[in-house]
């Protein structure tokens, strides 16, 4: 399966136990855009990806990925 941006963002919010409105207050992007990119409505670049996982997740992409993947 391959795997999205907003797969890692919907999957680290939860594990993170944040709201969509938190992880956009903190990463600093409008709360609209944030939904937009873990629904997958609009294409998140990579280097947001990369640094919400890191900066407001707190996670590695490869931890996110495992999660995913179900090899937690």
């Amino acid at each position: 399966m391959a795997l999205r941006g907003f797969d890692f963002l919907r999957t680290g919010r939860e594990l993170r136990g944040l709201t969509q409105t938190e992880v956009a207050e903190v990463y600093g992007v409008s709360e609209r855009t944030y939904r937009r990119w873990e629904l997958g409505d609009v294409r998140v670049p990579f280097d947001d990806v990369s640094a919400i996982c890191d900066q407001v997740f707190k996670l590695r992409i490869d931890d996110i990925r495992a999660v995913i993947n179900g090899e937690d």
